[in-house]
């Protein structure tokens, strides 16, 4: 198995939202299936939404980056195995498979897109979101 630092995560269930984190990590179970096992480490905010995707067993998609905010996101299907409060804060436990290595190009292209945006605007959104995503 390997291990890698999470550092973001974005929920890609019913909107794209953004989930803050104060730590996490990533571990390639390395088994046959290609299973990921994914820790986000936040605050409660996001209890509800969380307990919620465990109880439904929802399987939602995600981006996850590891190593430095400065990765490309990788494209992930996941459950929430477990969500485990901790003082003020959570620990949310998600299995996971990755979908395909997202080109970030891409990623922000299509969420651009999706939000309806064309033209001038499309294009200084783009380079915007690429600056700030790339560092």
């Amino acid at each position: 198995m390997k291990t890698f630092k999470l550092v973001s995560l974005t929920l890609l269930h019913e909107q794209k939202q953004n989930i803050p984190l104060i730590d996490g990590l990533m571990i390639n179970k390395e088994d046959e299936n290609k299973r990921w096992l994914v820790e986000a480490y936040m605050d409660q905010t996001y209890r509800e939404l969380f307990t919620s995707l465990k109880e439904s067993g929802t399987t939602f998609d995600a981006l996850v980056t590891i190593s430095r905010t400065t990765n490309d996101p990788a494209h992930i299907h996941a459950t929430v195995r477990s969500v485990t409060m901790m003082g003020e804060r959570m620990s949310v436990l998600m299995d996971a498979t990755i979908v395909k290595r997202s080109n970030l190009a891409e990623v922000v292209l299509e969420d651009l897109v999706q939000r309806g945006l064309h033209g001038e605007t499309l294009l200084q959104q783009f380079k915007q979101q690429m600056h700030t995503k790339r560092g």
